[in-house]
């Protein structure tokens, strides 16, 4: 025993110090290559310059020398494997210039994006990256031919980057040694267990195995979001409330009515050096890994069997809606909330099955964890669960005033409250404010019939699933549709259900989860009547404003599919749990066909994804356009977004701005007041909590709304000196964030202790 216990600690002992030679690795070679950085400043004698261009301070040309094309490149020069910052100083009239670099490496082995040179701008850069050594690099200016162009600087910068990538590999590399170790010291059950696990994450993750994104309906909007929460980041700014890279820099509120903390991983991604659909990608594997773990734990609790655990994890994990938010539709919002139901749905579980007073407070936390995920996620995922919630609740009414019942529900309230109030408070904060979402004039009210985008029966059901189109009215028919639907392994779980409820009643009845089931059955039977268009919606809402503004936020009958999903998932586990025992000659010829089926179908499904849908391949910001709003829900009403021109500066009885300076929300400069009105407006949009302070004096200026809703700073009369305008979270915002972290602390803590009061329970136990 003792031989066995040294031998071990000796590889326990010889794993970890592997796994700090590997993460020392990188930034001991980037010490080390620290003094050899590549940093270079093009002169007028590094060019090869076409005919059209003047050489002064700088390089030159205007349309009068016909000159569009290549206006300068740099002479080859030699570069090493790494990513590099190439940065150009210029100033352009016209739009249609661009800035792009060339080597003989082939497109896999070197990405550099062609940069347009904005007029609006003094400055574009891009990211060259490169995987191997090369000889022959060379940078590019190519002017439009119209108006005039003025290069005064072309540099080359090597990053960090790579080292801070291939430290997150390093991060990555240990994880998989400590799984593969786990995996070898496990007994055999774990072993395939783990396998299954594998084997689903790998196939959810199928769409990824390419160098390029396929385009999905919202994917340039969240894509968006994610490198403005890292822009935020960058600059220092934490929580990123405020997305400063929105609407041309004027900055967004986007961070505050839409949650996204599931987001800052990808953010962070960004900021280690990853491209935008690198970071990407890795979120949207995580996201599925994620939804894997916490299926498998919930289905693990409520059916106490590791096979209709991992069944339960397969069918919700390759649930046809859910792939359809995660690949066709791109909704970060809504496969984020999709990733939290599992958990909701266990929470609830434990909590009506178990009226006693053992754990009742796990299960309100484990709820709370659940609703936490879906209000950080979506807010319009929140109306469809609160409904389901109370509809359960009044179903369930005599249970729910049973003491420890009661107790769960209450505490997993409170603690939903408390959890969330770093984003319940901004939130709350700014509803009531003069933001385009409450102005009549909003582009995104809905039109029309809501119950006309309501599915099909035949849309529900289906083997085949089309995995391109967009949402329509039943008037245009679903040949341009995706598929939305629950697919053919649910479908069998629910008509199993019916079957061995009516001919196998007296085993279904003996079971501890067939009331759970009915219930289950009930609520999705009426999710998947709300998403088709035979709803009376239109009725509904003709009510009242209250009940049309609710049903209108929905925006598309068939969200009701993501509740439904996960309850129909729990009936599917509930009728094969049974048909195992009742129908044991026939239970392994009825998985099997079951299992064949659903891969043709979400292998159908990946097929037409992956080999229809159009490549999109975005690596740095400046390939996003940020005034992706779609309906511009967020801005202040009266906004005119065509009219927020990139730096643009208003200024009425100052002198000449000095010093000026802009980094997201925070703008700084030197002004001095020439008029007993003077003020000045400044490229952002306006929102409250803009505060404007004198940087010497600490002494605060008037912030308000200027034209087209710019912060406009008010200038006293004499005025003279340094300021800076930006955007501050008020006490209140603070102390509800800080309420919200004590609270998290709190809660793990408390399951830590009492987690490690078993542990050592077992040890006594053992001894």
């Amino acid at each position: 025993m003792n031989s066995k216990l040294s031998g071990k600690l000796r590889i326990n002992h010889i794993l970890i110090g592997l796994q700090v030679v590997i993460l020392l690795l990188v930034p001991c070679s980037w010490l080390l290559h620290r003094s050899d950085v590549y940093n270079r400043n093009f002169t007028a004698d590094d060019y090869s310059l076409s005919e059209a261009a003047k050489v002064d301070d700088g390089v030159s040309a205007d349309a009068s020398g016909e000159g569009e094309g290549v206006l300068l490149s740099t002479l080859p020069i030699s570069l090493k494997k790494g990513i590099y910052l190439i940065q150009v100083d210029f100033s352009v009239d016209q739009p249609g210039s661009s800035l792009s670099a060339t080597s003989s490496l082939g497109p896999v082995e070197m990405r550099c994006p062609t940069i347009e040179l904005n007029p609006h701008s003094l400055t574009e850069s891009t990211l060259l990256e490169l995987s191997r050594d090369a000889d022959d690099v060379s940078v590019h200016i190519s002017f439009s031919g119209n108006g005039q162009i003025h290069i005064s600087n072309v540099g080359i910068h090597e990053t960090s980057y790579l080292y801070r990538k291939n430290f997150c590999y390093a991060i990555l590399l240990c994880l998989f040694i400590n799984l593969g170790y786990f995996f070898l010291c496990s007994k055999i059950r774990i072993r395939k267990i783990l396998l299954a696990m594998a084997c689903i994450f790998l196939t959810s993750c199928y769409p990824l195995y390419n160098d390029f994104l396929i385009v999905g309906h919202d994917l340039p909007f969240h894509l968006l979001r994610i490198d403005a929460i890292s822009q935020g980041l960058s600059y220092g700014t934490f929580p990123v409330k405020l997305h400063p890279l929105w609407a041309n820099e004027y900055g967004y509120a986007i961070g505050i009515f839409y949650g996204d903390a599931l987001l800052y991983f990808p953010a962070l991604l960004r900021l280690m050096g990853f491209s935008i659909q690198a970071s990407y990608k890795f979120f949207v594997a995580f996201i599925n890994l994620g939804t894997i773990l916490l299926c498998y734990y919930s289905f693990r609790k409520m059916f106490s069997s590791e096979k209709i655990a991992l069944l339960g994890c397969a069918s919700y994990t390759l649930a046809p809606y859910r792939l359809m938010n995660l690949y066709t539709r791109a909704a970060v919002g809504e496969y984020c909330a999709l990733l939290c139901f599992p958990l909701i749905l266990c929470g609830f579980y434990l909590m009506f099955q178990n009226s006693k007073r053992e754990n009742w407070w796990k299960h309100a936390i484990l709820t709370a964890f659940g609703l936490s995920g879906i209000i950080q996620s979506h807010v319009l995922s929140i109306l469809i669960t609160g409904f389901l919630i109370i509809l359960t609740c009044l179903f369930l009414i005599r249970r729910v005033f049973q003491k420890y019942v009661f107790r769960s529900l209450a505490l997993a309230a409170v603690l939903t409250v408390l959890l969330n109030l770093n984003f319940i408070v901004p939130f709350l904060d700014f509803y009531g404010e003069d933001i385009m979402i409450h102005s009549p004039d909003w582009v995104g009210s809905i039109i029309g019939s809501f119950q006309a985008g309501g599915l099909f029966p035949i849309q529900l059901f289906t083997l085949f699933q089309h995995s391109n189109g967009g949402a329509w009215p039943t008037t245009a028919g679903i040949s341009n549709e995706p598929t939305f639907g629950i697919g053919i392994l649910l479908t069998i779980g629910l008509f199993l259900f019916i079957y061995l409820s009516g001919i196998h009643y007296g085993d279904c009845k003996k079971n501890r989860n067939h009331a759970p089931a009915i219930v289950c059955m009930l609520l999705s039977c009426l999710a998947l009547y709300m998403s088709t268009c035979y709803f009376p919606w239109d009725a509904l809402i003709s009510s009242s404003d209250a009940v049309k503004s609710i049903v209108y936020n929905m925006e598309f009958p068939w969200r009701m599919l993501a509740p439904a999903t996960a309850l129909l998932t729990f009936v599917l586990c509930y009728a094969f749990d049974i048909a195992q025992k009742s129908l044991e000659k026939h239970w392994g010829c009825l998985i099997a066909a079951s299992l064949v089926l659903a891969a043709v179908n979400f292998g159908w499904y990946f097929y037409d994804y992956s080999f229809s849908g159009e490549p999109y391949r975005v690596y740095t910001t400046s390939e996003l356009y940020t005034m992706q709003m779609y309906s511009y829900e967020y801005v202040p009403s009266g906004t005119d977004p065509a009219a927020l021109q990139e730096n643009l500066i208003h200024a009425e009885g100052i002198s000449p701005l000095e010093g000026y300076q802009k980094q997201g929300t925070t703008v700084s400069c030197t002004v001095s007041a020439q008029a007993p009105d003077a003020h000045i407006e400044f490229p952002l949009l306006y929102y409250k909590h803009y505060q404007c302070i004198d940087t010497s004096t600490r002494q605060r200026l008037t912030v308000c709304a200027g034209t087209n809703n710019m912060v406009r700073v008010m200038l006293p009369e004499g005025y003279s000196g340094s300021i800076r305008v930006s955007f501050v979270e008020p006490w209140f915002w603070r102390l509800a964030e800080a309420v919200s972290a004590l609270a998290w602390i709190g809660v793990c803590f408390a399951l830590y202790r009492t987690r490690d009061r078993k542990v050592k329970l077992r040890i006594v136990q053992k001894i």
